[in-house]
């Protein structure tokens, strides 16, 4: 049985969604206003250097088969993210000295007025997801402030995992 990967969306932690180096204009409660709430120019910036580190809480135990980054079309957009699971409170210096899950050079593709970049996460580590906390440390340009237009993951609840019932079977299988 092949599993289903959608929008975990519903399932982020909206509100205790927090983020280091966020430019107070710009906010990380940006990247998750849901659709038909985003206007243009609604993105998280970076404050004082292109750092971000975003920590994304999940209402419940997720998979995270893939994490989808949108940004503006220019300069800003990250280009090197670290990816860190369950790990709570954590600061930059941790982040530099702790093995992320995953690390990547994030490959960008035009979408529109914006550009997409889609990191496949190795689902096996990604399992049994409280959070996620996405480390980025530098933007394609060397521009000086990092931004992010949206974050979507993409995976399952693991409330979700099908189990096969046998009650459930056709009768003559």
């Amino acid at each position: 049985m092949a599993s289903q990967h959608t929008d975990l969306f519903e399932f982020v932690n909206r509100g205790n969604v927090d983020c280091l180096n966020a430019s107070p204009e710009h906010p990380a409660s940006n990247l998750f206003l849901g659709a038909g709430s985003k206007t243009a120019g609604t993105v998280l910036c970076s404050d004082v250097d292109e750092e971000l580190l975003i920590t994304v809480p999940f209402r419940e135990k997720v998979k995270v088969y893939a994490i989808e980054f949108t940004a503006p079309n220019d300069g800003r957009k990250p280009s090197h993210v670290k990816v860190f699971m369950n790990a709570a409170n954590l600061g930059f210096e941790d982040c530099e000295e702790a093995i992320p899950a995953q690390e990547a050079e994030l490959s960008w593709t035009p979408a529109g007025d914006e550009q997409k970049a889609i990191l496949h996460t190795r689902f096996v580590k990604f399992q049994n997801v409280d959070s996620i906390s996405l480390y980025i440390t530098s933007n394609t340009e060397d521009a000086p402030v990092t931004c992010l237009s949206g974050l979507t993951f993409l995976g399952q609840p693991m409330g979700s995992t099908a189990v096969w019932d046998p009650s459930q079977q056709q009768p003559g299988m």
